[in-house]
């Protein structure tokens, strides 16, 4: 039976109540407004009111007429009895007794809420049907309710269980074998046989093609990035992302690249028609952003714990075997230091002089002198040897940064000598993501993209070849490329200036300033927004699926001539209600 994809509960709830009206429903589905209180209040004999009144709710709630009264739940028969004044709910049992009655009262409330039947809707609700199987990932289930809550917001009486699944099965089956053959008629024939070919596993492989490019490399190492990048490459050389899938929602290629990603590669073979291909393009679409983003994780990962860290680390291990030496030769200048301050600066002494002269001495005082140069330096010495000290002066010049040096320095040197963790990826890293930035990494992405030419110029890199980024060389960095002794002048440090860019790269990546193109955690946040060309194309379909109007206006003016109106229903029902009273403005 066409109805069998339904679950239990929808063919329990379908027509009829399954549970008792939650207090909101009451409220929305079983309310008596104006003009069904004037009509109610035609009818004779409580029961007759009591009955018309369980009708008009149950079938703006349900879709449908019930033929028994008995059916609907307790807690409805009191909700409309209170509203009509009916003191004993009871007395609905005599309501089935006459079956012309309960015919009548149904024309009637047909015609008070304009109700139609299946047949007039039925070609409108193929085309919201179809709309929300094009724009949403709904399967038949959700279809089934969806298309339940439109006949009845839409006041069409519902059909048999039967129609109503079938046609939601045909529709259904329908749009999605047009989205599919829509992509396989975009598709290049030649892309077809390749695309069909990743499934098939080649002599002396243990895995297909598909299968490799669905699997990410965990391997944090520069080998391991290279793998990530040559994976994207076969991914990208695909050219799916340039297959034009404008007529198809987004989220329908999302739905085909899932099942694409998950199923065995057999089993993606075994579809039939037009959806294998359309499963292998979408699901390739979906690689050449995941792969972007699995390589790019694995270089943040790369960056952060192999190579920054570890730069860090090792440079603070060097630093602490160092301490003792530093220690000692902090020491020794320390009492050179001394010994400089606790000598005098000027002295008193009595130069010799004749006996005949003694007494006139005396009576002039001492001599003062400033203390020589020699002195000084001799004192020292009889605290530290010259040799000695110098050799400290020479220890603390080696590990005390210069004044003025940052704090990096020292692990940006170390890091420099990894420069072999990353030889192999530089050029794949720069030429194969689609690189995209603000203007804030707009030069982090050019002197990413220029890097591969300046390592090609190996030893003889110079400043003229990195003259265009030079303000991304800033702080230790600009000491370690442009300063390295070991240069000729005028000759840059590529393995620090290879690093330079890596780490800028790193950085600009995690505030979002720079991003690959395309991709999904590793994309342009902004990418996520409907283009106005795609928006032209899908609108009718989408407004059509969420039951807009195309005007926001007019959406908006009918929102607040229903609150408006609620709000006015309300307060004329105030005074009439006994368990409301209004003192001072305040409502009780």
């Amino acid at each position: 039976m066409s109805f069998q994809y339904l679950s239990e509960e929808q063919r329990a709830r379908y027509r009829r109540f399954l549970t008792d009206p939650s207090p909101e429903d009451l409220e929305r589905f079983f309310y008596l407004d104006a003009d069904a209180l004037v009509e109610v209040a035609k009818k004779r004999g409580p029961h007759n009111r009591l009955g018309w009144g369980l009708k008009w709710g149950t079938v703006r709630m349900l879709g449908t007429f019930l033929a028994d009264p008995g059916d609907v739940p307790h807690v409805a028969v009191d909700y409309v009895a209170e509203q009509l004044g009916v003191a004993d709910p009871s007395c609905i049992k005599h309501y089935a007794e006459r079956l012309p009655t309960q015919h009548e009262h149904a024309r009637e409330i047909r015609e008070l809420l304009e109700l139609r039947e299946f047949a007039e809707a039925e070609a409108e609700l193929r085309v919201f049907v179809a709309s929300r199987a094009e724009q949403t990932r709904d399967s038949r289930r959700e279809l089934f309710d969806r298309a339940v809550v439109w006949l009845i917001e839409n006041r069409v009486l519902l059909p048999g269980i039967t129609t109503l699944a079938a046609l939601v099965t045909s529709v259904r089956a329908e749009r999605l074998a047009a989205v599919n053959e829509h992509l396989v008629e975009q598709t290049p024939v030649e892309m077809r046989r390749e695309l069909l070919e990743t499934l098939v596993v080649p002599t002396g492989k243990k895995m297909s093609p598909l299968e490799w490019m669905r699997t990410a490399v965990s391997v944090v190492s520069g080998a391991g990035m290279k793998e990530a990048l040559n994976r994207s490459v076969a991914v990208w050389a695909f050219g799916a992302g340039a297959v034009d899938a404008g007529g198809v929602a987004p989220v329908k290629l999302t739905e085909l690249a899932a099942y694409g990603m998950s199923a065995k590669a057999p089993k993606i073979g075994q579809l039939k028609g037009s959806r294998r291909v359309a499963t292998l393009l979408a699901t390739m679409r979906n690689l050449e952003g995941v792969s972007v983003d699995d390589a790019l994780l694995l270089f943040d990962l790369l960056m952060s714990t192999k190579l920054l860290a570890r730069a860090s680390r090792d440079e603070k291990n060097a630093k602490l075997k160092s301490l003792p030496k530093l220690r000692k030769a902090a020491l020794q200048a320390e009492s050179a230091l001394r010994a400089v301050l606790d000598t005098p600066m000027t002295q008193q002494e009595q130069p010799p002089q004749p006996d005949d002269q003694a007494e006139e001495s005396a009576e002039s005082g001492p001599v003062v002198r400033e203390t020589t140069a020699s002195e000084m330096i001799a004192r020292i010495a009889s605290v530290v040897p010259i040799e000695q000290l110098e050799a400290a002066l020479a220890v603390i010049k080696e590990l005390v940064p210069p004044a003025g040096e940052d704090e990096d320095l020292a692990w940006r040197a170390e890091l420099t000598n990894r420069f072999a963790s990353v030889r192999g990826f530089v050029e794949l890293l720069a030429d194969t993501i689609p690189w995209g930035g603000t203007d804030a990494g707009a030069g982090v992405v050019a002197a990413l993209r220029g890097l591969p030419r300046v390592l090609a110029y190996g030893k003889h890199a110079g400043v003229q070849h990195i003259a265009a980024h030079k303000d991304l060389v800033a702080g230790s960095w600009r000491r370690l490329v442009y300063d390295n002794p070991e240069l000729g002048e005028r000759l840059i440090d590529r393995h620090a200036y290879t690093f330079c860019v890596l780490e800028a790269l790193w950085s600009a990546l995690r505030s979002k300033d720079v991003y690959a193109v395309g991709a999904d955690k590793s994309g342009d946040p902004r990418a996520k927004l409907i283009p106005d060309a795609l928006w032209s194309v899908h609108a009718p379909s989408i407004l059509t699926a969420l039951g807009l109007p195309a005007d926001s206006a007019e959406h908006l003016r009918k929102l607040s001539g229903d609150l408006d109106g609620i709000y006015r229903e309300l307060a004329d029902s105030l005074e009439a209600n006994p368990a409301i009273t209004i003192k001072d403005g305040r409502l009780s």
